[in-house]
């Protein structure tokens, strides 16, 4: 199984990531959230320009940031400096879009973009439309291009519900997919493995070869130190950003907290007091401050919403023992790339402690 990382696109994420390669991870993915993080695609380029071997991709790109044609033309920008390394990760935006308010696209939608992309990178025709005006284009770029690389570029689809699932099997060369609905520690294996399951069923009806199907899952991961709590500074500082993915969600769409796990739920009253009603901003403008520490570092009193049972359910932390348990699971299950989100000032020592502690459980071990 391979093993990636999710970066911000930050000054220095290029080096960073280089150093992932030294270590043996396989790939790197860049957010695109424009209002809280740097340019997905610089940081592609720069990376692409310090490493031979990681494959180098958004994680994900988010269709209303960018029209397919702009965005097609810079991933195969990418693969022209990277050949064969490039890869384009597309979501409906769900932190993406909701640093502007707004809600993730239609699936609808979101299948015409990935549609469009696809047949661009193929070098095939497709329609653009801009208000009332729908016109057809395809890519001018010859196959010798000194601009671009089309060849070869897979599109992963990160999807959870079923209609956006259902476009990652039809159209899609992967399936991204998240812990939604599994309890990390206890039986993500179990839950994401039918999940797995119906996914090569369905490739596999569609005339496709689900071994050609690339899965993969995002998580954050801690190994425990000896007698180390979960809700230790430590672990908060790595993992819990991650953790508070689903309060943030909430903060969103408060109309979700009914469906919520339990031990998340019964947190969401300190939630609002702790951390939402100290805000410095109206409450129908809270995603301008909610997301701020996304992936990167939590809000003051965000430490105090966290309990060991929800940084357990939604993270992968516990012992090396543990953790390496539930990613054989995994792989077991058919997952073939596990990708992990460190905040930024923590990424070298994430990568250190899967390549030293997590790889040789799994009989992986680092080059370095």
């Amino acid at each position: 199984m391979d093993v990636g990382l999710v970066l911000m696109s930050y000054h220095g994420s290029w080096d960073d990531a280089a150093y992932a390669e030294e270590h043996g991870f396989a790939g790197v993915g860049f957010v695109d959230s424009p209002l809280i993080a740097g340019d997905p695609f610089v940081a592609m380029a720069l990376t692409a320009e310090r490493t031979s071997t990681l494959r180098i991709g958004t994680m994900l790109a988010v269709p209303s940031n960018r029209i397919a044609p702009t965005c097609a033309a810079a991933v195969a920008t990418v693969n022209r400096l990277a050949p064969g390394r490039a890869f384009l990760a597309l979501g409906t935006g769900n932190t993406g879009r909701a640093v502007l308010g707004l809600k993730a696209l239609p699936v609808g939608r979101f299948e015409e973009y990935v549609s469009s992309c696809r047949a661009l990178l193929d070098g095939k025709e497709t329609s653009n439309r801009e208000g009332d005006t729908t016109r057809f284009i395809r890519m001018r770029h010859t196959p010798e291009d000194r601009y671009i690389d089309r060849d070869g570029i897979p599109i992963y689809i990160a999807a959870d519900g079923p209609r956006a699932r259902r476009v990652a099997w039809e159209l899609g060369s992967g399936w991204i997919m998240s812990l939604q609905g599994c309890n990390a520690m206890m039986n993500a294996p179990e839950v994401l493995g039918k999940s797995l399951a119906a996914g090569r069923k369905a490739t596999a009806e569609l005339g496709r070869d689900p071994d050609d199907f690339y899965t993969m899952c995002a998580l954050g991961l801690c190994v425990l130190e000896q007698g180390e709590s979960a809700t230790s500074a430590r672990v908060l500082e790595r993992v819990g950003p991650f953790a508070m993915l689903p309060f943030h969600a909430y903060a969103d769409n408060p109309a979700i907290g009914e469906h919520l796990p339990a031990p998340i739920r019964d947190r969401l009253e300190l939630y609002e007091r702790k951390v939402l009603a100290r805000l410095d901003v109206p409450r129908d403008r809270l995603y301008q401050e909610t997301h701020r520490g996304h992936l990167s570092h939590l809000l003051p009193g965000e430490e105090e919403v966290l309990t060991e049972e929800i940084i357990r359910m939604t993270t992968l932390t516990g012992t090396a023992n543990e953790i390496a348990d539930v990613l054989r699971g995994l792989e077991a299950a058919g997952l073939r790339n596990v990708t992990l989100h460190p905040p930024a000032h923590l990424v070298r020592e994430a990568v250190r402690e899967y390549a030293e502690k997590i790889a040789p459980l799994l009989g992986t071990g680092s080059p370095s």
